[in-house]
């Protein structure tokens, strides 16, 4: 996401135009004018600057010096007070937000956490240094995600000392994926409104490829995963999956986990229909094949017999019946109980397969292979790879 692509997303959920300029009062990126435009902003936005009366103005308002939103009146120009919105890193005014408030409703709830959530987009986009050091909780908690490793250990080291974390499996990373319709000033606002809750189980790391990482206890596991659902049905933010990851005593960061933790809430879901949440020490087996690329050519080497049941569509009754009494570890019992047949339906349909799955089935590695092969398969068809 840049500038332009922010301002005209906010412009979206703000219901009125929205425009970043620079300290000098340059517009860096303006959303497409509506009904709220006024002279002032029309010849701001052709000049690319703001004209010398309103900026004299904005200056002796003291906007520069600003350390949080303020409302300017500009009843001496006879037009709509505006909603000054400064954008700092620490203690340097990288640029402001202008949102024209006068003559519309009352902004609502929801659209001032979209604000604050933009801000936060547009620090990071416009700093110099979007990580630089400070020691204010939110900041050094974003680092711990940071794609630069010295950064990601220096903030797991200040969080450290500040005990907003522990070293080892008591701190657990959860990634919450998403669901893509939701654009990223909602997950911002939703990552920081979970953030904000006062409860220790939720600590908002960032966004990330349209996952929100969060950090907490595991002594507190029951409370996030009531929280998380509940919080995002209440503000109507669609969760796709949720996985999470236990911290390595050895590790010096937490990239390791983040990076367990949005492989669990990839593969959950695309597991079982209806599952939504998991662990990565739940996964097993699943981790392994969500390593192999997907190249449906190389099935057929890894088993004859997964190719012959998939190939084409394959049969859904064969495969549903090898794959269920696979699953049991062979009880025909079980495999019954589950397809809900008799045992003589069970054997005539195993006695059926073509000819690749009977020869598997009667070889060990040759049948722990079509196991496996399956799921592979069924992994990469959840997730839309085959």
């Amino acid at each position: 996401m840049n500038l332009q692509e922010l301002v005209d997303e906010l412009s979206l959920a703000l219901g009125r135009s929205v425009v970043i300029g620079d300290r000098e009062f340059r517009s860096l990126a303006a959303s497409p004018q509506g009904d709220d435009v006024d002279d002032i902003r029309t010849n701001s936005l052709l000049r690319r600057a703001l004209a010398p009366e309103p900026r004299t103005y904005l200056e002796n308002e003291g906007v520069l010096q600003a350390t949080k939103p303020v409302i300017v009146s500009f009843a001496p120009f006879g037009t709509h007070a505006r909603l000054v919105v400064p954008i700092r890193d620490d203690d340097t005014l990288l640029a402001m937000m202008s949102i024209i408030v006068g003559g519309l409703p009352a902004l609502t709830e929801a659209q001032h956490a979209a604000i604050d959530a933009s801000v936060m987009i547009a620090r990071h986009l416009l700093a110099e240094n979007p990580h630089a050091a400070t020691s204010l909780r939110a900041a050094v908690m974003g680092r711990l995600i940071s794609a630069d490793e010295a950064e990601r250990r220096a903030a797991f080291a200040e969080a450290l000392r500040k005990n907003w974390i522990q070293r080892g499996g008591n701190t657990i990373v959860r990634a919450v994926a998403i669901d893509p319709g939701i654009g990223p000033i909602q997950r911002v606002a939703f990552g920081r409104h979970l953030g904000s809750l006062s409860t220790p189980a939720i600590g908002f790391l960032g966004d990330r490829d349209g996952t929100l990482f969060f950090v907490g206890r595991a002594a507190d596991n029951d409370v996030a995963d009531r929280v998380i659902p509940a919080e995002a049905s209440k503000l109507a933010v669609a969760i796709h999956s949720i996985g999470s990851a236990r911290h390595s005593r050895d590790h010096d960061d937490l990239s390791a986990a983040a990076d367990q933790a949005a492989l669990a809430a990839d593969l959950a879901g695309a597991i079982k229909p209806g599952v939504t949440r998991a662990d990565i020490s739940e996964l097993g087996a699943w981790t392994m094949l969500a390593a192999i690329q997907a190249d449906r050519s190389q099935l057929e080497t890894f088993s004859p017999a997964a190719h012959a049941l998939t190939a084409g569509g394959g049969d859904p009754l064969q495969r549903e019946t090898v794959e269920t009494y696979l699953d049991v570890g062979g009880r025909a019992r079980d495999a019954c109980e589950r397809l809900h047949i008799h045992r003589t339906t069970l054997y005539y349909r195993l006695d059926n397969m073509p000819a690749p799955v009977r020869a598997a089935l009667d070889d060990g590695i040759s049948r722990s292979s079509l196991h496996l092969a399956l799921k592979l398969v069924r992994y990469w068809e959840a997730t839309g790879r085959f």
